[in-house]
C-alpha cells in the first residue's frame, strides 16, 4: 500500500470535494457526475473525475488517499463506505475541496476500483468543529456498477 496524499486540513464549502485528472470537465453539467451512481457520496459518471459529499458543510477535513495492489480489506472504523469506477487518464490528479485549495498526488493512468470511507458523517451536520474524515482507496480493477458497501445514516442515502 502506497500512501499518496495525507492532508489534515482541506477546506471544503457546501460539503463538496472533488478528485479530477487531466481534462475532465464537471463544470459543464453540476449534475453529471451523479447520472449513474446509486449513493449519495461519491458521484463517478464524468470521466476522470470523482465528486464527494463530505459531512461538514464549511471547514476543514482531512483527507488521505491510498493506492493498493488488490481491494483492501475493509476497516469496520468507516461509518459510511460506497465504491465506484475510475479511469485515470493521466498521472497527475487534484483534490480540491469546492471553494478551497488544490493538494495534487500522482495516480498512474489506468481502470481502477475506488472506495470512499466516511467517518463521523452523520454528526458533521450538527456540529461548530468538523469531526469527520476521508479515507479514498486505489486499487486496479475493471469498470463495474457502483455500490454501497456500508451505511450507517439516512442523510449519506441522498
Amino acid at each position: 500500500m502506497a500512501i499518496l496524499l495525507e492532508e489534515p486540513c482541506v477546506w471544503l464549502s457546501y460539503g463538496r470535494a472533488s478528485i479530477s485528472c487531466g481534462d475532465a470537465n464537471p463544470d459543464a453539467d453540476p449534475a453529471a457526475p451523479w447520472a449513474d451512481e446509486s449513493n449519495g457520496l461519491c458521484g463517478a459518471s464524468v470521466p476522470g473525475h470523482l465528486e464527494l459529499q463530505i459531512g461538514t458543510h464549511t471547514g476543514s477535513v482531512p483527507f488521505r488517499i491510498e493506492l493498493h495492489e488488490t481491494a483492501p480489506d475493509l476497516d469496520e472504523v468507516w461509518d459510511e463506505v460506497v465504491e465506484v469506477s475510475f479511469e485515470a487518464g493521466f498521472d497527475e490528479m487534484s483534490l480540491t475541496g469546492l471553494m478551497g485549495e488544490s493538494f495534487t498526488f500522482r495516480l498512474p493512468p489506468g481502470q481502477y476500483r475506488v472506495r470512499y470511507c466516511l467517518r463521523g458523517f452523520e454528526e458533521a451536520h450538527d456540529s461548530e468543529e468538523p469531526p469527520d474524515s476521508s479515507l479514498l482507496q486505489f486499487w486496479p480493477g475493471p469498470p463495474g456498477p457502483g455500490r454501497i458497501v456500508k451505511q450507517s445514516s439516512a442523510s449519506a442515502a441522498l
